[in-house]
């Protein structure tokens, strides 16, 4: 995929622009550089996000569609740590969660049907020095039928065969509701977008063991369904950041918890946007905490809470929608149940934006709008 003088151009230029590298295209006749540039542009962005791959001289990086559709490091490891034994992935793409299930797995079967595609992740592979992946060119479904497996992975595309987006499993490539029916005694790994309604996505498969809502770096970037027995259509959701457990619960323990709502204290609490996506408002209010309004999903109390699943605040003043009390022209801005928005709210107030304070915008427990200005809290490792 790649030559020596390819590998030593990219290592030679690797800080540099794409674009740039591009305009110099008449200076390297020996040399494909819309090719190279690419290669470097990937390299850049990937840094963070592949960080082993990148490191690897050799790997080839795909097409654009490929970098972006798939996992990072960090989510295909965390992927990799819930399966075992033989396992097949049938959307195989760039071939990421492939190669962490090889850490893991005895055996992996990876399969996509773009060959071209499908021969760049065999060579990328090899160059990884992953020795225990079958790879192979062709429909996911019909390779199913062929292997002797305990685990299928899928990733289905969210859209038709027409190239509209879809929101049910019935209507993705490949349609993992036949995947299902086909194979009713294999376990199943499903990997979808963090925009899927998970109550319904549960229900549409029939019920759940598992659910994952998987984070990095305080965003969403993944939700995993598994079915491997005991299904439930109320199953575990686990919240997980950077690989590890921050809360769980259930649909059903939230519909009948208690919605505890109270006035301003001391400290306040923003959920973790995974906490936030499972629906846990309520769930999430334990130790005494309760919420500044009934639909705000921001959380006080009196007393320092430091095991709560998200960011805390340490209140230093409130007051009216109103500049006149405020001790600060600076703050990030973030509104919850307001009538303004955030970039409305700076102009009224004239605030610059950034630094170490944070303002919130909110319908308090009495149902006024109310800002409350705060300094959030970190803790040492």
């Amino acid at each position: 995929m790649l030559q020596p003088n390819e590998i030593e151009f990219i290592a030679n230029n690797g800080h540099r622009s794409p674009s740039a590298i591009a305009l110099d295209a008449r200076k390297f006749p020996e040399l494909e550089i819309k090719k190279l540039a690419h290669q470097i542009q990937a390299r850049q962005k990937l840094a963070t996000k592949l960080p082993s791959w990148v490191a690897e001289k050799k790997v080839f990086f795909p097409a654009s569609i490929s970098l972006e559709q798939s996992s990072s490091e960090s989510t295909a490891k965390y992927k990799a740590s819930l399966v075992s034994g033989r396992l097949i992935d049938i959307t195989g793409g760039m071939g990421v969660d492939t190669w962490a299930f090889a850490q893991t797995c005895a055996q992996v079967t990876y399969v996509e049907m773009q060959e071209e595609l499908a021969a760049i992740t065999k060579y990328n592979h090899e160059v990884l020095g992953v020795k225990n992946i079958a790879h192979f060119a062709k429909n996911g479904l019909e390779a199913l039928n062929e292997v002797e497996i305990d685990w299928i992975y899928v990733d289905p595309a969210r859209r038709n065969a027409l190239g509209e987006k879809v929101i049910l499993f019935r209507d993705c490539q490949p349609n993992v509701l036949d995947v299902i029916a086909q194979h009713p005694t294999k376990k199943i790994l499903i990997k979808t977008s963090p925009v899927l309604d998970i109550s319904r996505a549960v229900h549409e498969l029939g019920g759940v063991s598992q659910v994952y809502v998987v984070s990095t770096k305080q965003e969403v970037k993944e939700l995993l369904f598994v079915k491997a027995g005991n299904e439930s259509l109320d199953p575990k959701i686990t919240i997980i950041e950077e690989g590890q457990t921050i809360f769980e619960g259930t649909q059903m323990v939230e519909r009948n918890a208690e919605n505890l709502i109270g006035s301003l204290k001391r400290y306040v609490y923003e959920a973790h946007p995974g906490v936030m996506k499972a629906g846990f408002f309520k769930s999430v209010q334990r130790n005494g905490l309760v919420q500044l309004g009934q639909h705000t999903h921001l959380y006080c109390s009196e007393s320092l809470l430091k095991d709560f699943p998200g960011k805390i605040y340490e209140v230093i003043e409130s007051g009216p929608v109103q500049a006149n009390w405020l001790s600060v022209n600076q703050a990030n801005i973030s509104t919850r149940n307001f009538p303004m928005s955030p970039e409305a709210l700076r102009k009224m107030l004239k605030l610059k934006d950034g630094g170490a304070y944070t303002l919130f915008g909110i319908q308090n427990s009495s149902q006024k709008n109310e800002l409350i200005l705060t300094k959030k809290i970190t803790f040492a490792d």
